[in-house]
């Protein structure tokens, strides 16, 4: 496999992209893995299309730090969204409301 070294490369200097290009040759490149394949195809499809009848209006709201910091620690634990959580929250409180 490709080893890259992990030393950072300013994308400004071109010199270094220049070498670490030229470092590149057939013979260090191999076919992808399964997974690397598999992640590649999605990175590839790019951000998943919305339903057209499901518009979304972006809002901008103000929320305390704290409070935020938190929505966004559930949020990435539930593998969701900051507006989906916020949006789950919002039709709860107005089924409760209603």
């Amino acid at each position: 496999m490709l080893s890259i070294k992990k030393k950072s490369t300013d994308e400004n200097d071109f010199e270094a992209l220049d070498r670490l290009a030229r470092n590149i040759t057939p013979e260090k490149l191999r076919p992808l893995t399964p997974e690397l394949r598999r992640r590649w195809e999605a990175a590839k499809r790019g951000r998943p299309r919305k339903d057209p009848s499901a518009k979304a209006i972006p809002t901008l709201i103000t929320v305390e730090p704290a409070l935020l910091r938190l929505a966004d620690a559930y949020a990435k634990k539930a593998g969701i969204s900051r507006s989906q959580l916020f949006a789950d929250a919002v039709r709860r409180r107005l089924r409760r409301a209603g």
